[in-house]
């Protein structure tokens, strides 16, 4: 599998989003992008998860949001907690990323931390050269365990990342020319 590309990364991103008035109101755009995506993982399992949104309640859907990445630190949307869960190497893992986003010139507008996966997503989606973001790929590798707990509690949301976790599986260990090291 490739690396994906910038508009299936905003695709997971968005859809990895609360799903609040905001991005309900914009599932006709939403799935006119999945339209135009390529063939493939992406654009079939972004099409799979909109059927979903679309066929539960708002407040549903809420519910299950809050469930699956709120309630458990097995399937925080954080991923080097899933890597390191709440130690100081997760710490350092945080610091490193932000350096590279800092290094990229790259401003998170948001209060998540750096490791949070829509955020990872978009800055992907911007980077000139995202298959050399080793740092980045280095903590979607995490995308893995995630998708293993969410299988039980969250099925729609383990499906819609499947995809991305096997292309970060694949991806880990891109070197990107420098030694800053592995997340």
């Amino acid at each position: 599998m490739t690396p994906p590309f910038a508009d299936e990364l905003r695709l997971l991103s968005v859809l990895l989003q609360y799903p609040d008035d905001d991005l309900l109101c914009r599932l006709d755009d939403i799935a006119a992008a999945v339209d135009r995506l390529p063939p493939g993982e992406i654009r079939a399992a972004g099409a799979a998860f909109l059927d979903y949104l679309g066929a539960h309640a708002p407040i549903r859907l809420q519910e299950n949001f809050t469930t699956a990445f709120d309630m458990s630190p097995a399937t925080t949307l954080n991923l080097t907690y899933h890597m390191f869960g709440d130690t100081e190497k997760r710490a350092a893992a945080m610091a490193r990323l932000q350096r590279f986003y800092d290094e990229a010139g790259w401003e998170r507008i948001t209060g998540e931390l750096p490791d949070y996966l829509p955020l990872l997503l978009e800055f992907l989606a911007i980077h000139p050269r995202p298959q050399t973001a080793a740092p980045v790929w280095e903590c979607l590798r995490a995308a893995t365990s995630l998708v293993a707990a969410l299988e039980k509690t969250a099925p729609a949301y383990a499906a819609l990342l499947r995809p991305l976790a096997r292309a970060a599986a694949e991806t880990a260990g891109m070197d990107d020319g420098r030694t800053s090291g592995p997340v």
